[in-house]
């Protein structure tokens, strides 16, 4: 599919820099693994990488025997059975779907983020949405922080890929640290397809 005229919701305070290697990244990524559906979601302020596979929070169970007396507390949890990262809908400011024309799946177009208990957050689980799609999650406010994240899980079948960047500004913007892929990988990716630019 041609997912060129995918274009990613801006707000004025998304800096130039940090948008120009966003649209990249997704460009190629989309090009290269040809998804049937994608999401794209825009999170108030910056975000850091221990939001990948965040899963959110559940009860901690103790054994009331050997442990009497202790408090009723929540545990953060990061689940193999990779879920809908729980972040609060106050800091969703977009949430756009992408798909062919005349396909339907209604699974994928709901409300990725909404309020609902931790407890419901922690059954969230991502390939429900769809068996090919990409949901990719971008920061805002990167003028101000100087600093912007993007996340990314890929969905195939039962299995979902997920990783985590953050581009910062140091004179130029440029990826600065990333978990679930490697760096050069990225830079790598976005150095493809400044000179795939340049030869047209």
């Amino acid at each position: 599919m041609d997912w060129k005229p995918l274009k990613i919701k801006y707000f004025k305070d998304d800096a130039e820099g940090f948008k120009e290697i966003i649209d990249h990244l997704t460009f190629k990524l989309l090009e290269l693994h040809n998804p049937d559906e994608v999401a794209v979601i825009r999170i108030k302020n910056w975000f850091d990488h221990k939001w990948l596979n965040y899963s959110g929070q559940g009860p901690q169970k103790y054994d009331l025997i050997t442990e009497p007396g202790i408090p009723f507390v929540l545990k953060t949890f990061w689940r193999n059975e990779i879920t809908v990262p729980p972040f609060n809908p106050n800091r969703v400011l977009s949430e756009t779907f992408y798909k062919p024309d005349g396909q339907h799946n209604s699974k994928f177009i709901e409300p990725v983020h909404v309020y609902q208990r931790s407890t419901d957050n922690l059954k969230n689980q991502v390939r429900e949405r769809s068996d090919n799609g990409i949901c990719f999650w971008i920061s805002t406010n990167s003028v101000t922080n100087r600093q912007g994240s993007l996340m990314t899980y890929r969905i195939t079948g039962e299995q979902v890929e997920t990783w985590y960047a953050s581009i910062e500004e140091h004179g130029l913007w440029k990826i600065s640290q990333t978990k679930g892929i490697s760096k050069n990988q990225l830079q790598l990716l976005t150095t493809e397809l400044n000179e795939q630019f340049k030869s047209n």
